[in-house]
């Protein structure tokens, strides 16, 4: 049974002209973690989009963030654990006007943001579809050391679509990548705002170009425990503790090392082979 988008798409047509309006679109987002599988993993993601920018995230961590934003306008510096956990890790934030996106990733006590001013250069294609009742046109680019397939339409005159694919005269309803290991597919939209832009407004950030995010992350997925590094100083008021255990104490890195080193397994297959500046 094929899945239906939801009835509101077509009711949104006329209203989708209006720029200044905020959309929340879901992709569900499939990818292999073995290339040899059959198999795909899968998760709901979503889009926020306004006028300007867009979010780019996991939809149950799009909920708990924005339980935190609720909370820290509410005066609040604690949060609860997540009732679900994810598997996509980043939030991509896109700025359309200045066409730079930002990978924002949570690790510990910490937010790690690079920003990039590359962007997909497209080539549209003649080849034209049906897709959920959209008149659809096929667009191909090379990014991210992939070349990937998109099925976009301007009958949903939004220029943006999952990941850190925009620039086409229409939104993305679907995009692979040519061995398709990673399939994003849309399930649904809606006219509604969201804010979660105070989500961290109360965590350390920590700045990276892109060079610095690879030899960063190339260290991490060896050792993420390495960022508990002199956390813990003599003259500190407070200690830093993982699970109740001191950071500094081998349970406490042997516990991050596992639970992370899970989180990073799921994408053995990396979205992108090479990253752009």
């Amino acid at each position: 049974m094929k899945f239906k988008l939801l009835v509101i798409f077509s009711a949104l047509i006329c209203s989708l002209k209006a720029f200044s309006q905020s959309y929340k679109i879901i992709y569900d987002f499939k990818w292999k973690t073995e290339k040899q599988s059959k198999d795909y993993n899968s998760e709901l993601t979503v889009l926020l989009k306004d006028e300007e920018n867009s979010y780019f995230e996991s939809l149950a961590k799009f909920k708990y963030d924005s339980v935190k934003t609720k909370l820290v306008n509410q005066g609040s510096r604690s949060f609860p654990a997540p009732k679900q956990q994810w598997k996509l890790q980043t939030l991509i934030s896109k700025n359309l006007k200045s066409q730079t996106t930002i990978t924002e990733e949570n690790f510990f006590d910490k937010v790690y943001l690079t920003t990039y001013h590359c962007r997909p250069e497209w080539e549209i294609l003649q080849e034209k579809s049906k897709l959920f009742s959209y008149n659809v046109q096929k667009a191909e680019t090379n990014f991210g050391g992939r070349k990937w397939m998109a099925w976009f339409t301007n009958e949903i005159p939004i220029s943006d679509g999952p990941y850190k694919f925009y620039g086409l005269p229409g939104l993305i309803l679907k995009i692979y990548d040519s061995e398709e290991n990673f399939i994003f597919e849309i399930k649904g939209l809606t006219k509604e705002q969201n804010n979660i832009e105070e989500r961290n407004a109360n965590t350390a950030k920590v700045n990276f170009t892109p060079k610095q995010w690879e030899t960063f992350w190339a260290r991490y997925q060896k050792d993420p425990s390495m960022i508990f590094a002199n956390l813990n100083s003599p003259t500190a008021t407070f200690t830093y503790v993982y699970y109740g255990k001191n950071v500094d104490s081998k349970e406490a890195k042997d516990a991050y090392n596992k639970s992370e080193k899970e989180k990073i397994d799921f994408f053995k297959i990396p979205i992108e082979l090479k990253s752009c500046e």
